[in-house]
């Protein structure tokens, strides 16, 4: 089954043209028909650092991703979701995960082994880790890459059209910002 749809999440606190450049591009790369902004409900890695209200959250970020094949979805919200694998789940009792992309930075590439399940998130989904500038220096030094080599697809031809599960790194010029990063300056 081809893949057609992807899975974008983090807290977009505040959202910034590092988040533009993953999602275009994704939609251009990968070929989608459809990118899901999902805006994080909770994030068990990371303190809840949203200012605003959930549904403020939301309103906000369909105003700034104004893009016709994005959906910013208030899924995390409505089903209060605790982690990746969490929202995985829910989305495979719809419809199977092959039909998805999940779309990470580079920088959550050295701390995926750290998500809950996140061998269940690997083999159950293909992953597309979109590049950022300062978090290139050890790929292969990664726990994910030392215990799933063989999922590592460098060729994207190859990674958009093999089977479920596969892993590649879109390696493109990034975007050198941070959300963490604006919020403290």
């Amino acid at each position: 089954m081809i893949r057609t749809i992807g899975i974008y999440g983090g807290f977009f606190n505040p959202f910034h043209l590092g988040h533009l450049h993953v999602i275009q591009s994704s939609l251009q790369h990968l070929r989608l028909q459809k990118l899901i902004a999902l805006p994080t409900f909770h994030n068990p890695l990371k303190e809840n650092i949203n200012s605003l209200n959930p549904y403020d959250q939301i309103k906000q970020l369909r105003s700034e991703i104004n893009l016709p094949r994005v959906k910013v979805s208030d899924f995390e919200f409505r089903h209060q979701t605790r982690c990746t694998s969490d929202v995985l789940k829910k989305i495979q009792t719809r419809c199977p995960l092959n039909r998805f992309y999940l779309i990470v930075g580079l920088d959550q590439l050295g701390q995926l082994h750290r998500w809950v399940d996140y061998q269940w998130i690997i083999r159950n989904i293909s992953i597309c880790v979109i590049y950022r500038p300062r978090y290139d220096e050890h790929i292969e030094n990664t726990h994910i890459h030392k215990e799933f080599p063989h999922l590592f697809m460098s060729d994207l031809n190859k990674f958009i059209n093999h089977s479920t599960p596969c892993l590649h790194i879109l390696n493109l010029p990034g975007v050198d910002l941070s959300s963490s990063e604006l919020r403290d300056s």
